[in-house]
């Protein structure tokens, strides 16, 4: 189901940026004639966001002329009631909260050791668990007078799960099970990349004043596997990459929140689904800043 919810989502996207972009292409003046009284060529201008640079299209008859502005200083873009910008880029540390019924028969069927799986066994190096979310595209919907509106698009989450003890995954003829191995790891970490459609709510203090407004923004988030992979690397066995499905959920169902001010934007994120289909029950989280993204649209 969020399968299919993620495809309808990118092609609504899709069709969304290009209204937006016509729709802004054609906002521009277009005047026959001039303060003299003189015909004027016809103009046109076409405003995109590429993360905290505008990019200025002006066209007229036969020429353009393209500018570039560090910033979001167009003073109409408040008025539009479908903004898009271009490449989101965050970055945070991730952990997860472990449910898991250690010493029932489904966790010592999935981590049948010795030793016997604790909670401890799980624990990750926080420091080094990093988070990078990369958002191709937003879009902001205008809902009312641009104090509350509607944001969206598309990206992929990706989370490394650094463990600080000396786990691996075994694909077995029976199924992926996860053991304690007999070397020490100087990097054992999981990663999981999830293409992710979100739909959050934002509210502004201030939406024609970029630098003094307050927003929060709130929403669930839709994802779907699209990558995973353990890496390791040791003196014994060098560095081995292994790349399956190790068990792991292949839709996600989340929470993602923003809190920012001028040019800063914190955000944080929660997963409803547990990242293993059976056997341990961790849901991730994760905290951090928005390094490129739609501070100002």
């Amino acid at each position: 189901m969020i399968r299919h919810f993620l495809v309808c989502g990118a092609l609504a996207l899709l069709a969304l940026v290009s209204g937006s972009r016509s729709s802004s292409a054609r906002q521009a003046p277009v005047s026959d004639l001039d303060t003299t009284g003189h015909r004027a060529d016809t103009l046109r201008a076409d405003t995109s966001y590429y993360g905290p640079v505008t990019i200025i299209v002006n066209n007229s008859e036969g020429h353009s002329k393209v500018k570039a502005v560090l910033g979001h200083a167009d003073k109409d873009k408040k008025d539009k009631n479908i903004k898009v910008s271009w490449l989101g880029f965050d970055l945070g540390w991730n952990n997860y909260a472990d449910r898991s019924h250690y010493g029932s028969a489904e966790v010592e069927a999935f981590v049948p050791g010795p030793p016997k799986a604790t909670e401890d066994e799980f624990s990750l190096r926080t420091g080094k668990s990093v988070n990078v979310n990369i958002w191709p595209v937003w879009v902001k919907v205008n809902l009312v007078r641009h104090y509350l509106s509607l944001k969206t698009g598309v990206g992929v989450e990706m989370n490394n799960y650094r463990y600080a003890k000396p786990l691996t995954y075994v694909n077995a003829p029976s199924g992926t099970y996860i053991r304690y191995d007999t070397v020490g790891f100087k990097k054992n970490k999981l990663f999981t990349e999830y293409l992710t459609i979100p739909l959050l709510l934002n509210l502004e203090t201030d939406p024609f004043h970029d630098s003094r407004s307050f927003r929060i923004a709130a929403g669930p988030t839709f994802g779907y596997l699209v990558k995973s992979r353990t890496k390791q690397i040791s003196k014994e066995r060098g560095r081995v990459k292994n790349n399956d499905a190790f068990n792991l959920e292949k839709t996600r169902l989340g929470l993602r929140a923003e809190l920012g001010f001028g040019p800063v934007t914190l955000y944080g994120a929660y997963s409803f689904t547990s990242i293993h289909r059976n056997g341990l029950d961790q849901y991730p989280f994760a905290i951090g800043i928005v390094l490129i993204g739609n501070q100002g649209w």
